[in-house]
């Protein structure tokens, strides 16, 4: 073998061994900054802007708000219009009924009369009704009198057809214009389901811009108060709190997994795109089917970073950061009848933070909550510190450890694959 080959051969092994070692110990590669990755300065530019953001928007709120009403104001009147010519089919229908029964009235007296006079045409009778006659002269005017009514009465029957043909003609042409009327209450409602989405973008679980700048206000608060420094990032803080403070617990422990947050429950509805009624809709966490009252407690022992009161979708609502195995998460509980803990609360996984609702909070039965149609608890995890509800949403995971949709877990330490 020549000096050439040598090389080649060396040079082919060690391409070999080189492809192997990336393969199997890859270079990091270093990641951008996450939502939740943030310092307290850059909360503080984001609040800015998010303040920018909602007076830019209230103008072309007022103009939304203005084509809603408007939109709203043309379905009214479809409805008033539909009603109204539902009235005028049932007339029509009532008129019909009424033609009709002239009708068979004015045949019966006809054929009375028709059978009268065909006796008086017969000879016996003719001799009879002259004898009963005082004249002949009364005889002719009885036989003209019941040929006048004869013929009056063959009138009003074509009289009562020709309203009868009009009647069903324009019944016909009713339902016609309440078909069309119908379509317009379609496409209105169409539109009103276009503008109320531009008014207010939401998943399952929405926020208006001024909770969100209040949410933003408040754990930027919470996160002073924590000791956060200003260039830190939130993550890095929790992280070293989590350290620092795993003996006296002063604000974060190390989670080494996560709990149920109720007792025992039924999983109603998954994390991610789901069918609801109508649209397909994002769901940003699972929900969990139980009783109205029933206890809840943290998934994992953190700080309350939020609590949200009587939110027109939500309801009731805790926010909890925790850190579980040296990651740092934040949990979602929604729909809850009462709560138990403050903001800047350290909780527990064996406290009871707040009672379920779903049921009675439900707008369709009288409460509030227009996001809930029945008693159950929305579980929502995502991943990283908590700055901003739409940082929340951005980096939403599925809750770990549950089982599929319909299904029942019956222990806080349950865990599914």
């Amino acid at each position: 073998m020549n000096i050439n080959k040598i090389v080649s051969c060396f040079s082919r092994c060690f391409l070999v061994i080189l492809l192997l070692v990336f393969y199997i110990f890859p270079i990091p590669i270093a990641s951008a900054t996450s939502n939740s990755d943030l310092t307290l300065a850059q909360m503080r530019t984001q609040l800015e802007k998010l303040k920018q953001q909602k007076a830019e928007n209230e103008h072309q709120q007022e103009v939304t708000e203005a084509e809603k009403e408007a939109k709203n104001r043309a379905l009214s009147n479809t409805y008033a219009k539909i009603e109204e010519t539902q009235t005028k089919v049932e007339e029509a229908k009532q008129s019909i009924e009424e033609s009709n029964a002239k009708i068979a009235e004015l045949n019966q007296q006809t054929q009375e009369l028709m059978s009268y006079y065909q006796i008086l045409s017969g000879n016996n009778t003719y001799m009879e009704f002259i004898t009963d006659s005082s004249s002949m002269t009364e005889l002719i005017m009885r036989s003209d009198a019941i040929e006048q009514l004869s013929s009056y009465n063959q009138e009003k029957l074509l009289e009562l057809e020709n309203l009868i043909d009009d009647t069903e003609q324009k019944q016909v042409e009713l339902l016609e214009y309440e078909d069309e009327l119908n379509a317009n209450v379609a496409d209105y409602q169409k539109q009103l389901e276009e503008i109320d989405s531009s008014l207010i973008q939401f998943s399952d679980i929405s926020m208006s811009i001024d909770e969100q700048i209040e949410m933003l206000e408040d754990s930027i608060e919470t996160n002073e108060n924590m000791g956060c420094k200003e260039s830190e990032t939130l993550n890095a803080c929790t992280l070293r709190l989590s350290r620092e403070n795993a003996v006296d617990y002063t604000w974060y422990v190390n989670n080494y997994g996560w709990l149920k947050p109720v007792t025992k429950g039924r999983i109603s509805s998954l994390f991610g795109w789901r069918s609801v009624p109508g649209q397909s809709s994002y769901h940003s966490g699972i929900d969990i089917a139980i009783s109205e009252g029933t206890n809840v407690y943290p998934a994992a022992s953190g700080v309350v970073i939020r609590t949200v009161s009587r939110s027109s979708c939500g309801g009731n609502q805790i926010y909890i950061q925790a850190v579980v195995n040296g990651e740092v998460y934040t949990m979602q509980y929604a729909h809850l009848l009462e709560v138990y803990v403050k903001k800047g609360d350290t909780v527990d996984v064996n406290d009871v933070i707040a009672l379920s609702g779903g049921y009675s909070t439900a707008s369709r039965y009288g409460g509030y909550d227009t996001c809930t149609t029945g008693a159950h608890l929305h579980f929502g995890v995502s991943k990283g510190a908590y700055t901003s509800f739409s940082n929340y949403t951005a980096n939403l995971i599925d809750p770990p450890g549950f089982p599929g949709k319909g299904s029942w877990f019956y222990s806080r330490t349950q865990w599914f694959d």
